[in-house]
């Protein structure tokens, strides 16, 4: 059966640009209200011509929408999804299900307050399909039939769809386990100790308080005191420093707010957000790495976040407010919860159990803050290392992601007889390795890593 998207669709897409519009329109046309008394430019428009512009404008962006409409549609048949868009210039695109790797749904504010819903089809590296908008129940629907299909499931439509309910705020249904769901109070104290925060307030603490030093220094010179210079300092520093701090702690949380992932028919599943829904696959097959990173004031509350390198994402996540496919598994979370994730993602992986090699005790001298943390571990699963000091980071890999092995040695390393292991990947964090271990050791290691990444990938 073809589908068409919501009749909605046009305004959901045309809506932003509408109001940036208008914004400009009333901004540069009309006189402000801070100057009356100025006379209206012989340029300007008459409030009547504003408005006239706008409606005529919401016409052509809403004919333009209604073409877009009517000429995409859709339809799910027995072996593949078939998408066509285009007026002028038809295009159809046929996506086989054993190609899909993740179908995400994705509600923006301007779609959720509609009940409408973005189904994003991801195959790899040839980008997402998007099919904008359908109706949530719908998307949903939809979600559930491809991800059954691109596991080879044999199911109908009517069984399919029997079974897609989810909850409006968290997309879960009914047969969906929790595995974990991060509370609000945590997001909030996360962002309180994050380094972004703190760079934040030194922004404005530091021209603030050479303000203040300059105005003393001026004072104690001229012996005249300057009364006014502190509240200017305060109201001109203090209360945007307020603002930026207040708007950095509700995007944080409102971007990650009810965070929740969860174990479905299809496999996992990340949703969050709260006035833009965003509820992800995640394509456990697809998955290079792990990271876990604990900055060094989260170590005072004993909290994590994981962040995974995933075959086929354009991009590392660095804003947690932003919605859409995200390469962050776990904003923040207790030990208990990372175990969690982990074990989700690889069963049976603990790191707990995994023992670790220090890097020798003359490479103080090169790592004086890190000395301690630096090493590397491994079991018959995945090689483990440790790298930095103002936040510590782990990066897992397993044997049968790694790509390539690659050592290299300074000339202070090889006067230390001490060298670097980096283990390479196809995914998007930072290179993996472990700094300044033993160079006989380090030389043993690449051949053995490489011998293990070799069987793993072909079992013999």
């Amino acid at each position: 059966m073809v589908e068409r998207a919501h009749p909605l669709t046009p305004l959901v897409r045309g809506w932003l640009f509408l109001l940036a519009m208008g914004g400009w329109f009333l901004k540069d046309m009309l006189p402000t209200a801070s100057r009356p008394d100025q006379p209206l430019p012989v340029q300007a428009f008459d409030p009547l011509v504003v408005v006239a512009g706008l409606v005529a404008l919401a016409v052509l962006v809403g004919l333009g929408g209604l073409v877009t409409w009517l000429t995409t549609r859709f339809v799910a048949d027995p072996s593949e999804l078939k998408v066509e868009t285009g007026w002028l210039f038809r295009q159809s695109n046929r996506i086989a299900y054993s190609r899909i790797q993740s179908v995400d749904v994705v509600q923006p504010l301007a779609a959720r307050l509609l009940g409408l819903a973005e189904v994003r089809i991801d195959v790899g590296g040839e980008g997402a399909t998007k099919l904008q908008f359908l109706t949530r129940s719908r998307a949903n629907e939809l979600r559930h039939y491809l991800m059954q299909r691109a596991h080879g499931r044999q199911v109908t439509v009517a069984e399919s769809n029997a079974a897609a309910a989810t909850g409006v705020l968290d997309d879960l249904g009914a047969a969906d386990h929790v595995l974990i769901r991060v509370p609000p109070q945590d997001l909030v104290v996360g962002a309180l100790l994050s380094h972004e925060l703190l760079f934040i307030v030194l922004g404005f603490l530091v021209p603030a308080g050479l303000v203040v030093a300059v105005a003393a220094a001026l004072a104690t010179l001229t012996g005249e005191e300057i009364p006014s210079l502190g509240v200017v300092a305060g109201v001109g520093l203090l209360f945007p420093m307020a603002m930026a701090v207040f708007s950095f702690l509700s995007k944080r949380v409102i971007g990650q707010f009810n965070y929740t992932l969860a174990q479905t028919r299809a496999g996992l599943r990340i949703s969050r957000g709260l006035t833009s829904l965003t509820s992800q696959s995640v394509p456990a097959n697809r998955i290079q790495s792990i990271r876990l990173a604990q900055p060094i004031l989260w170590r005072l509350i004993g909290r994590y976040r994981l962040d995974i390198e995933v075959l086929g994402y354009g991009h590392q996540t660095s804003d947690e407010d932003q919605s859409g496919t995200s390469t962050i598994l776990l904003p923040i979370g207790t030990r208990a919860m990372v175990d969690t994730a982990l074990h989700a993602v690889w069963p049976g992986l603990r790191l707990d159990r995994i023992q670790f090699r220090q890097t020798p005790e003359r490479s103080k001298v090169l790592d004086p803050l890190a000395y301690g943390w630096l090493g590397y571990g491994l079991d018959d699963q995945v090689v483990v290392t440790r790298t930095g000091w103002l936040t510590r980071l782990q990066s897992i890999v397993p044997h049968a992601r790694l790509q390539s092995v690659r050592l290299t040695q300074g000339p202070w390393e090889r006067r230390l007889d001490l060298a670097n292991l980096e283990f390479h990947t196809t995914g998007l964090l930072r290179t993996h390795g472990v700094q300044h271990i033993d160079a006989a050791e380090a030389r043993r290691l690449l051949y053995d890593e490489a011998d293990r990444a070799k069987t793993a990938r072909t079992g013999v």
